[in-house]
C-alpha cells in the first residue's frame, strides 16, 4: 500500500512536536483513523512513548524510540526505517495539523458510512429470513452513532484524569495568586472582579447602540489582555481598516485625538510630542502579540480558527484571546437568506470555538431599531441582548452577556455640574470635552463570583476614545451630585477641564 501523504504528514508532525500530541488527542486523533498499518503501529508506539516520558520535552529521542519499537514491539525493519523518514520529514504548524486531522476524521467517517450502506443493501436485497427488521435497524443505528462519535470534535473521556489534575493543581497552588479565574483586564478592576477576568473557553457577548463606545471598549479590553497576559490577541474588525484601529489604539494610549494623530502637526508642539512618545512606549509593550485583522468574506470562523492555531503555535502557547467586531458581519461558509439564521449559526460557532481553543472570545453586537429606541432618554425600559440585530440566541450561547447603555441621569448631573462651574467663572467654557456616562449591565455571568455587582459605570471621553471605569453603580442611589463632583475634580486634574481665574475668560 502506498503511504497516504496526509496520514504521513500528520504522524510526522506529531513526532516533530510532542507538545501538540495532547491537543490532537483531545480533538480525536487516534490510530483508528489511519488506513496504513505501519503508521498505526508507529503512532500507537509514539503515544506510549510520550505518556511514559513526560517532562523530557523537545524532539523525540529517535534511538530510544526505535529501540522500543524493535525490542518491545518486535516491529519489522521497514517500520524502523519509516520512523527515520517521519522524523526527517519535519513538522507542521498546529493549524495545519488540525486541518489534516479533520480530513482524516471525515475520511474515516465516510468509510464507515460506506460499510453501513453495503450492509443495508445486502439486507434489503437478500431479505434474510429469521432476521427482524427492527433488530437490524437497531444494529445500524448503533453503527451510525459510532460514526457520529468518530466525527465529533473531541475525544470522549471519563472524568478520572481531569479529577486527578484538579487535585494536583489544588495541592500545588501557590498562595497569593490573583483572585480572578481568567485573563486580567486591570486596571478595569471592578469589571475584572465582577466577571473574574476573561476566562478560558468563555464566550463574551457585548451589545450596544451606535456611538456607545463598543469598539473603544473592545480595543481597550484587547490591549489590556495583550499587555497583562503576554498571550497572542487577535482582533477582527469587519468595519474598519487596520490603520484606523491602530490610530484608535494609539489615541487611547497617548490621549491624543485620532484626527490630530492622523493629520495634526505633532512634531512642533511639545505637549503633543510628549504624549505621542508615551503612546508609542505603551503600545510597544504589546506590539509583538497584538494582531489586527481587516475582516472580509474569507474570514469565516473556520478561517479564524486556523489563524488562531497558527499564531498560538508561533508563540509556543496553548492560549489566546479573540475579539470580533462585530458578530452580524461575520461571514458563513454557506449563505443564509435570513440574517437571524446567520447570526444564530455564527453565535453557536463562537461558543464552540471558545471551548475548543480554551480561550476567551469577545464578540460585539449592534442593537436593532427597538434596542436603539430603548436606549433613549424617554424610555422607561432598557435594551437587552435580545434587542441585538438578529440576536435571538446570542444570550443563550454566551457565557457572559454585557449590555452598554447611556446613563442619561448621571450624564445630565455631570453636565449640570460643569455648566454651574462655567457660570461661576471657574472653568473655561471653550475647553470642555464631549462625554457620556455609560452603564455596563452584566445580564448573564456564568459561574459568577460570589456577591458580584451587575452594573459597572464608565466615563466615555469621546474625542480621546477613552473608557474610564468609575466603579459600581448603586441602583438605590437617587441623587448623584457627589459622584458628579468627584468626576468633575478628576477631569480638572487630568486637564480635560481647564480651571480659570476671575476675568480670564
Amino acid at each position: 500500500m502506498t503511504t497516504d501523504r496526509t496520514e504521513f504528514r500528520l504522524v510526522a508532525g506529531a513526532l516533530a512536536a510532542p507538545q501538540h500530541l495532547e491537543k490532537l488527542q483531545k480533538l480525536g486523533m487516534s490510530s483508528s483513523l489511519f488506513e496504513d498499518g505501519d503508521l498505526k503501529a508507529v503512532f500507537d508506539a509514539f503515544q506510549w512513548y510520550c505518556s511514559n516520558h513526560k517532562g523530557e520535552g523537545g524532539k523525540i529521542d529517535l534511538p530510544l524510540f526505535t529501540t522500543y519499537l524493535t525490542e518491545e514491539r518486535h516491529v519489522t525493519p521497514a517500520i524502523a526505517t519509516l520512523v527515520g523518514k517521519l522524523t526527517d520529514a519535519g513538522g507542521e504548524d498546529m493549524a495545519t495539523l488540525v486541518e489534516m486531522l479533520d480530513r482524516l476524521k471525515t475520511r474515516a467517517a465516510r468509510r464507515k458510512l460506506r460499510t453501513i450502506a453495503d450492509s443495508i443493501n445486502s439486507f434489503t436485497d437478500a431479505e434474510k429470513q429469521g432476521r427482524r427488521v427492527e433488530d437490524f435497524a437497531a444494529e445500524i443505528s448503533e453503527q451510525l452513532r459510532q460514526v457520529a462519535r468518530l466525527s465529533s470534535q473531541s475525544r470522549q473521556e471519563p472524568i478520572r484524569d481531569e479529577l486527578l489534575r484538579y487535585v494536583e493543581e489544588v495541592r500545588t497552588r501557590e498562595t497569593g495568586r490573583p483572585s480572578i479565574l481568567g485573563m486580567s483586564i486591570a486596571p478595569y478592576d471592578n469589571l475584572n472582579t465582577a466577571i473574574s477576568g476573561l476566562r478560558p473557553g468563555f464566550y463574551y457577548a457585548v451589545g450596544g447602540a451606535p456611538r456607545r463606545g463598543k469598539t473603544n471598549l473592545m480595543l481597550r479590553l484587547a490591549t489590556l489582555v495583550a499587555r497583562n497576559e503576554k498571550v497572542p490577541v487577535l482582533y477582527y474588525s469587519y468595519e474598519q481598516t487596520k490603520h484606523v484601529l491602530l490610530t484608535r489604539v494609539l489615541s487611547q494610549e497617548s490621549l491624543i485625538n485620532p484626527l490630530i494623530l492622523q493629520k495634526g502637526d505633532i512634531r512642533n508642539k511639545a505637549d503633543l510630542v510628549t504624549r505621542f512618545n508615551k503612546g508609542i512606549k505603551e503600545t510597544s509593550a504589546y506590539m509583538d502579540n497584538f494582531y489586527l485583522f481587516e475582516g472580509d468574506r474569507q474570514d469565516t470562523l473556520e478561517h479564524i480558527r486556523s489563524v488562531a492555531y497558527g499564531i498560538m503555535d508561533s508563540h509556543h502557547t496553548d492560549h489566546c484571546a479573540i475579539f470580533i467586531d462585530y458578530l452580524q458581519k461575520v461571514p458563513t461558509v454557506n449563505p443564509y437568506a435570513s440574517l437571524q439564521k446567520q447570526v444564530d449559526e455564527v453565535s453557536g460557532l463562537i461558543a464552540q470555538l471558545s471551548t475548543e481553543l480554551q480561550s476567551p472570545i469577545v464578540a460585539v453586537s449592534s442593537f436593532d431599531k427597538d434596542g436603539c429606541r430603548l436606549d433613549s432618554e424617554m424610555s422607561k425600559e432598557r435594551p437587552t441582548m435580545f434587542n441585538c440585530t438578529g440576536g435571538g440566541d446570542i444570550e443563550y450561547d454566551a457565557d457572559v452577556a454585557l449590555i452598554i447603555v447611556k446613563d442619561y441621569h448621571d450624564t445630565a448631573q455631570l453636565e449640570e455640574k460643569i455648566a454651574n462651574a462655567v457660570r461661576e467663572g471657574g472653568v473655561n467654557p471653550h475647553h470642555i470635552p464631549h462625554f457620556d456616562i455609560l452603564n455596563l449591565f452584566i445580564d448573564k455571568n456564568r459561574d459568577a463570583p460570589e456577591g458580584g455587582n451587575i452594573i459597572v459605570q464608565f466615563l466615555f471621553l469621546i474625542e480621546d476614545n477613552q473608557m474610564v471605569e468609575l466603579g459600581y453603580k448603586d441602583v438605590e442611589e437617587r441623587y448623584s451630585y457627589a459622584k458628579a463632583g468627584k468626576i468633575f475634580e478628576w477631569l480638572l486634574e487630568r486637564g480635560y477641564l481647564e480651571a480659570v481665574g476671575p476675568g480670564e475668560h
